[in-house]
């Protein structure tokens, strides 16, 4: 992507959330439907007595904590910041680092979390969405480049992956 690339990418989006209720907030929407969906899971895990509370608590723990350490040690500038533009929402320049995404990552593990805990297709499709939807909007809304969230994607598949079935 170039910087012109960029900045029609993220006019159009800001265009169209201008016109939206709460403007560029709705971009944060799935994010916090994300959120409650796991403190659902977690909490009829709690109620339950159900000891797969550990798993689904320590799983997405370990994806957040990965990603956390290796940004920094990647050191990608994002997407706003090389292209000495704005994103679209609010948020400061030169904060923080771009690959890979955290929240794109940290939804991922989320959405693995929650069919570990409700292993239904109705489920797993919705949730499946709803982390696509957060990657392609980090994306659209310029905090990422693709390939930020497709790592953060494969990084907490193959982690979820790995802490649900060992």
């Amino acid at each position: 992507m170039n910087r012109d690339q960029y900045i029609r990418m993220t006019s159009r989006v800001r265009r169209a959330t201008q016109k939206l209720p709460g403007g560029t907030s709705i971009l944060r929407l799935p994010t916090l439907i994300c959120a409650a969906a796991y403190i659902a899971a977690l909490l009829t895990l709690a109620v339950g007595r159900d000891m797969r509370l550990i798993r689904a608590l320590i799983v997405p723990a370990c994806c957040f904590g990965i990603v956390t350490v290796l940004r920094p040690l990647i050191g990608r500038q994002r997407p706003y910041d090389r292209f000495d533009t704005e994103p679209v929402g609010r948020y400061r320049r030169g904060k923080g680092k771009s690959m890979p995404s955290r929240h794109t990552a940290s939804a991922a593990a989320i959405a693995c979390a929650v069919i570990y805990v409700f292993p239904s297709w109705p489920i797993a499709v919705a949730m499946l969405l709803l982390c696509a939807l957060i990657a392609a909007l980090r994306v659209l809304s310029g905090q990422h480049y693709t390939s930020d969230v497709l790592a953060a994607l494969a990084l907490s598949f193959i982690l979820s992956l790995i802490g649900y079935t060992l």
